[in-house]
Parts: structure tokens; sequence; C-alpha cells
């Protein structure tokens, strides 16, 4: 096979994630609950197939890159944050995890004023809070740091 490398071997990858979060998505947390509607699953489960199908996509059109793959200084540290955000989320907890890096990127990233980046913040944890855990039912996970408290 010509030219299989970094950029397939990160596409078969992703693909795998969403595959098993779909299963996870489907099955153990519940997709759909004939009484109340949508369940802890439902928006996991649709993002692990929209997943699936774009890096399904992306592993197809990596073979038509020609020349040497060279990584850009954004792309390394999407990649970082994101192994970042998911080991600090075991330490303390997935929405203190997030809201931290919401902090961070806005911050750090985007240089963006304290006035924009607390509003963002408090938008994403509104929507994190009250479309999530009270309407789905998600259990956010709590993190060793958290199940200490």
């Amino acid at each position: 096979m010509k030219n299989f490398g970094s950029r397939q071997i990160a596409a078969l990858g992703l693909a795998t994630f969403a595959a098993l979060f779909a299963v996870v998505g489907f099955g153990d947390l519940g997709f759909w609950d004939e009484v109340n509607g949508p369940g802890p699953g439902f928006f996991p489960a649709i993002m692990a197939v929209l997943m699936l199908v774009m890096s399904i996509v992306a592993f197809l059109q990596s073979f038509r890159e020609t020349g040497a793959i060279e990584y850009t200084r954004d792309e390394l540290l999407v990649v970082g944050c994101g192994i970042a955000l998911t080991a600090l989320a075991f330490v303390i907890g997935l929405i203190p995890a997030c809201a931290l890096f919401v902090l961070w990127w806005m911050k750090i990233l985007e240089k963006e004023s304290w006035k924009n980046t607390i509003i963002v913040l408090a938008i994403c944890m509104a929507i994190a809070f009250g479309v999530f855990q009270e309407w789905l039912g998600v259990d956010f996970p709590l993190g060793v740091f958290e199940e200490f408290i």
C-alpha cells in the first residue's frame, strides 16, 4: 500500500475510537427512551457516527496526498490538548477539565479579553449542565480528585 503512514494510522485510530463510542452510546448509555425521549447516549452516539464517517473519509482522502508530511504547530497543539484534556479529566473530572481547557484556549491561544472568555465559559458550562446533565441525564466522570471530596 502506498503512502501508509501517520495520517492513515490517525484516521483508523479515530475510526476505531468512534466505533467503540457508538457502541457505548447506543448500548450502554441508552440512545432513546420510549417515554422520556433522548437518553444519555443520544448526543454521544450521533457524534460517534459522524466521527466514524469523517474518519473513513479522511482515511480514503489521505492516500491522495503526495509529498512529505509536515505537521503544523496548530495540528500538534490540537492533538496535545486532546490528550491533556483526557488526562486531566481522569484527575479532576470532566467538567472542571473542560472549564480549564476553555479558559486556557481563550486566554492563551486566542488572547481574548476576560469578558469574552467568561461569557464563552458561562455558555459552555450552561450547555454542559443544562443540556447534557439535566435534559439528557449524562453522568459526567468525576475524576480521582473529586471522588475524594
